[in-house]
């Protein structure tokens, strides 16, 4: 089997699996021992319930509608591992994102970007937000990632930003985080978001609710998708 063939079979299994969006990009621009042993980022993103999104806003629903795709991006991992495992290829899984509990563990989760995957795999662009945004459903999708040394047909990467003036999650982020500048490829997230008082504000709300604040604000006012 070519591996044409091995990936137009993976992307329509994806799809039939809850996979929303299938995107494969090339990584090596990282030059970096990870890159370099898998070249190739399998790219899958799941669409928010459309309708449940667009009339929100309860918090907890929203929290449970976001806990409630981890199941749909485990079992899509687990058939590209079973995929790449039958056509002899190495992988990497990248574990999906998870409530953020401190500082130590939001460094620690940034060691490889499930949106830098997406953009290599020409998927979307990242906000002002600091979000993945999509074409087709804008900042309202779940991402998750397996690197591979299969040498897979990449997409043509985008490297900057679609946003142009909209300020509308600047505007309705309730911690003022979002900086307001449009992103492009290589710019530091410190300079889209300051990402720990996002983190640390969020988590204010573990005695009020007993858990991290799943907030949202941004996700909700974008226009995009």
């Amino acid at each position: 089997m070519n591996i044409l063939t091995k990936q137009t079979l993976l992307t329509n299994v994806l799809k039939k699996n809850g996979a929303s969006l299938v995107g494969f990009g090339d990584i090596t621009v990282l030059n970096d021992e990870l890159s370099r042993k898998y070249p190739t980022a399998i790219s899958l993103c799941v669409k928010y319930d459309r309708e449940f999104v667009d009339n929100w806003y309860d918090e907890e629903a929203f929290h449970k509608h976001l806990s409630s795709l981890n199941p749909v991006m485990n079992k899509l991992v687990d058939i590209v591992v079973s995929y790449l495992k039958q056509w002899n290829h190495e992988y990497k899984t990248i574990p999906i994102a998870v409530p953020i509990k401190d500082d130590e563990q939001l460094k620690a989760l940034c060691s490889f970007s499930h949106k830098f995957a997406a953009t290599r795999a020409g998927l979307g662009w990242i906000g002002k937000s600091s979000l993945l945004i999509t074409p087709e459903y804008g900042p309202k999708v779940k991402l998750c990632t397996v690197l591979t040394n299969a040498d897979f047909i990449t997409a043509e990467p985008i490297v900057q930003s679609n946003c142009n003036n909209c300020m509308r999650c600047v505007k309705a982020c309730p911690y003022n985080a979002i900086r307001g500048n449009n992103w492009k490829a290589g710019i530091k997230r410190d300079e889209l978001i300051d990402a720990y008082k996002c983190n640390t504000k969020r988590l204010g709300f573990i005695p009020i609710i007993g858990r991290k604040s799943a907030c949202g604000y941004c996700i909700k006012a974008c226009l995009k998708g």
